[in-house]
């Protein structure tokens, strides 16, 4: 692992649908952390932590990297803020990930959890130039008002698991999950969205005593795997 060190810019709560602006500079990249793969090269993967910040997702992002993926570990504080669009923040994050030895060519995936999950979400399947795989896992939706338009706007495969006790803060709520499902079939794009319900409430793959739940981390971190294989 190798730590990137990068200015921190302002942050915001909301997720706003912004339009993607040109790159930024290096030096306004969000902080990153780099877990790389045994052979020196793999598929990008920009892993984006939840609220409490990267240390409790580091071992998610090295275990992908023990998989074969080169995993780009992101502050999932630092994806939103009003002087930087968040779509152009992770379109930036991932083109700077390309340019690293340790990624191999081709597309990125990107999985994001809880609040990074809600900006993997909302900006990761509308850029089919750039990811193949999106994976949100309790992600935060809260500011979906209109799942139909929200879902309109996928162009990539995603991946959402949820909680059906998951009352964090009603940030998460399986019925919002559910509504962004059943807008999918309604408009023909049910191929585009799987989802995956868990008997368990938010955080199940932090380990604290009160949110894990060794099962549901288990099998969600392979379903994450088979997802990405099976859209490369």
């Amino acid at each position: 692992m190798r730590t990137i060190r990068h200015a921190l810019v302002s942050l915001a709560l909301l997720l706003p649908v912004l339009p993607v602006i040109p790159a930024l500079a290096d030096d306004a990249l969000p902080s990153q952390q780099e877990f790389e793969p045994p052979g020196g090269q793999g598929r990008l993967v920009i892993v984006i932590s939840g609220q409490t910040g990267p240390l409790n997702y580091q071992y998610i992002a090295k275990d992908l990297s023990s998989k074969g993926y080169y995993a780009v570990l992101v502050d999932g504080n630092a994806m939103f803020g009003k002087e930087i669009p968040g779509a152009e923040r992770l379109r930036a994050l991932i083109e700077h990930g390309r340019q690293s030895p340790h990624a191999a060519p081709g597309k990125a995936a990107v999985v994001g959890f809880s609040l990074g999950g809600g900006a993997t979400l909302t900006y990761a399947p509308r850029m089919p130039d750039l990811v193949s795989a999106v994976v949100a896992t309790y992600p935060a939706t809260r500011h979906i008002k209109d799942p139909a338009a929200f879902v309109s706007k996928f162009q990539v495969p995603v991946l959402l698991m949820a909680g059906k006790q998951d009352t964090y803060r009603e940030c998460c709520l399986i019925e919002t999950a559910r509504a962004l499902s059943e807008a999918a079939k309604a408009s023909g794009k049910a191929e585009l969205l799987q989802l995956v319900e868990y008997d368990a409430g938010h955080g199940w793959n932090i380990k604290l005593p009160k949110e894990y739940r060794a099962d549901v981390a288990a099998d969600s971190f392979q379903r994450t795997l088979d997802f990405l294989q099976a859209h490369p």
